[in-house]
């Protein structure tokens, strides 16, 4: 009897030691990976506005600075299932390390031929859309590798964390930028920037990738062009199956297109146009939204993840319906808007809402795609679903912008949020219960 709870004892301190342990290189991996993603983050969003601003200067046309945002909104688009089948094929954490690597050299390289040949738009223009495709392949690879990362349980931490990381490096960017921009010299600049990609690949080598891996076999056929459309035939036959995958990935495109016409291009045109407010106004509203996207990533982090019922999350979609309408409702013409404190206090209060809002959809519903997505395929659909939202933003830009010397903004506002609406009632009524 005294042998069998011996030996019970032994097996429960092993089960609490090697738990333990567990937890230990879990903590370490989620900290690694924070560290890692911002950096790579902030230098490639802080390069980016750096040398959009000094193209602004030197040429002082919105053609060439026009040119710079396309080479790097390309790669997206076009390379994304390229890079998804290459995380399918490769080892990922070999693939995050080398292309951070990669983009370091880059940059490295950039800053020699600008000593010897001087700061050419042609050379910002190469190094920029280099960097864009580096980076396109590294995002993909490292996304797809969230799930192995940490357990299940902690799935939603390390996405809500994610989504905190990009949304400092959306507030410090600009900032940053703009400092570094007026006060360092170019070299200087791109001596750290080229530093930090290499700090952030030393940072990933110390994170465990296989933590909570699985043991399905990856493709190791020979890429023809052939093999290339049946592996992207099988992720696409995939997503059709599973009919929440399905359901969520086009919502998810419906938000980015009506959010990127609603947000990039009319909501600034209001601001500016309709209401004669300043830039600096704008920004503060912006700042808050970011804020807002901030706060719900770190509650979201630090709760103890529950079972999300679909109806909360279509009450959260049809709130962000809500919420574009009334970003338009000054325009309407109320007295009570004549009163700039009031103004101010109504941008912001929206503007903070909206934040919290696309964190608390967008953070379960990639978590539940995680889910359901095997290790095989989890790259080609990381990859894809890069392609989809990469080619649906400028899609909503460019339909805002044709609509809007035509249109007044508060009926294209008013039209995407009740697009939403319907869209959110559709996913209340759904025969789904659980996201997970």
């Amino acid at each position: 009897m005294e042998t069998a709870k011996t030996a019970s004892n032994s097996l429960e301190s092993n089960f609490t030691q090697n738990n333990k342990k567990i937890n230990e290189k879990e903590k370490l991996n989620i900290t690694l990976y924070l560290i890692s993603k911002t950096i790579s983050l902030l230098g490639s969003n802080i390069y980016n506005f750096a040398l959009s601003l000094y193209i602004l200067k030197v040429t002082g046309s919105g053609s060439f600075f026009a040119i710079n945002v396309l080479l790097g909104m390309l790669p997206r688009i076009v390379l994304g299932p390229f890079a998804g089948i290459l995380a399918d094929r490769v080892n990922r954490k070999k693939l995050t390390v080398l292309f951070d690597i990669l983009s370091g050299l880059i940059v490295f390289a950039f800053l020699g031929l600008s000593s010897f040949y001087g700061l050419r738009l042609i050379f910002i223009y190469v190094t920029g859309f280099i960097l864009s495709v580096i980076n396109v392949f590294y995002d993909t690879s490292l996304t797809s590798s969230l799930p192995n990362l940490v357990r299940d349980e902690k799935l939603m931490k390390i996405n809500s964390y994610t989504n905190l990381a990009t949304s400092l490096s959306g507030v410090l960017s600009p900032i940053l930028a703009g400092v570094i921009y007026g006060f360092v010299p170019i070299n200087i600049f791109l001596i750290v920037n080229g530093a930090s990609f290499i700090f952030s690949s030393i940072l990933e080598v110390f994170i465990d990738f296989n933590l909570n891996k699985t043991l399905e076999a990856f493709s190791k056929a020979a890429m023809t062009f052939s093999v290339f459309k049946m592996e992207l035939k099988e992720v696409l036959d995939f997503v059709k199956e599973q009919e929440v995958m399905y359901s969520f990935l086009k919502y998810v495109l419906m938000i980015n297109l009506f959010l990127s016409a609603s947000m990039g291009v009319v909501y600034p045109y209001i601001i500016n146009k309709v209401l004669g407010m300043s830039s600096a106004q704008y920004g503060t509203f912006q700042g808050f939204y970011f804020i807002g996207m901030i706060v719900c990533s770190i509650v979201i982090g630090n709760q103890k993840e529950k079972n999300k019922k679909v109806k909360s999350l279509a009450v959260s979609l049809a709130t962000l319906g809500a919420l574009l309408i009334l970003i338009a409702v000054p325009t309407i013409g109320f007295s009570i808007f004549k009163i700039k404190p009031i103004l101010m206090g109504y941008n912001i209060s929206l503007l903070f809402t909206l934040g919290v809002i696309l964190i608390s959809i967008n953070t379960p519903m990639l978590v539940a795609m995680q889910r359901l997505t095997p290790e095989n395929l989890r790259g080609r659909i990381t990859g894809i679903l890069g392609t989809l939202a990469g080619g649906i933003t400028p899609l909503g830009i460019i339909l805002a912008g044709l609509l809007i010397d035509k249109l007044h903004p508060f009926i294209i506002l008013s039209v995407s949020g009740v697009c939403i609406i319907i869209a959110a009632i559709r996913m209340y009524k759904s025969k789904f219960e659980n996201i997970f």
